[in-house]
């Protein structure tokens, strides 16, 4: 026959949960009762990291400097963020348009006597492009193709893939209003 044991386990347990729940508690509450010595510096104690004496007019000046520096730092990280977030401030963006009537690639420069120029092959282009990163340094060069905006059968697919390949991959883009929309 099984007998129960004749002192219960629970009669053990229960206060052992006790007083590890109040140990426990009571190092919870620790950090709130006690202050360290460190929290309030002391203005005619010495310097903890070097060991100097300070006076309070230097720790003031300290802590105006560490003010000072913190906001700058705010500000710098403000700009980034604005620069960051937007694309406008990262490029340069320079619109090339195709004629109409046969196809070929002008862009707009005012300094020229003619303003209007043309684009005639890879030579072209590589002056173009090195001339807009002279133009706004730290800035990525983009070249827009602007479609004519009136449906005449230029430019041809083989005259597209010709300016793809004058430009470096990843700085031009192509407005074509007749490109099917997807949706």
């Amino acid at each position: 026959m099984i007998r129960p044991p004749k002192r219960s386990v629970t009669r053990f347990f229960v206060p052992l949960i006790d007083v590890l729940i109040l140990l426990f508690c009571i190092f919870l509450l620790m950090p709130f009762v006690s202050t360290p010595s460190t929290a309030v510096p002391n203005p005619d104690s010495a310097d903890p990291i070097t060991g100097d004496p300070k006076s309070a007019d230097e720790l003031r000046q300290q802590i105006m400097d560490l003010q000072l520096k913190l906001e700058q730092a705010r500000q710098e990280i403000d700009g980034l963020r604005t620069a960051q977030n937007n694309p406008a401030n990262r490029m340069s963006v320079r619109v090339l348009e195709i004629d109409k009537d046969t196809g070929k690639l002008y862009y707009f420069d005012p300094d020229e006597p003619n303003p209007r120029q043309e684009v005639r092959g890879k030579d072209d282009a590589d002056v173009l492009v090195n001339r807009q990163k002279r133009l706004a340094p730290g800035k990525d060069a983009f070249f827009l193709l602007l479609y004519p905006r009136v449906d005449s059968g230029f430019p041809t697919q083989q005259q597209i893939t010709e300016y793809r390949r004058w430009f470096p991959v990843g700085s031009l883009g192509v407005d074509n209003p007749w490109a099917p929309v997807i949706k």
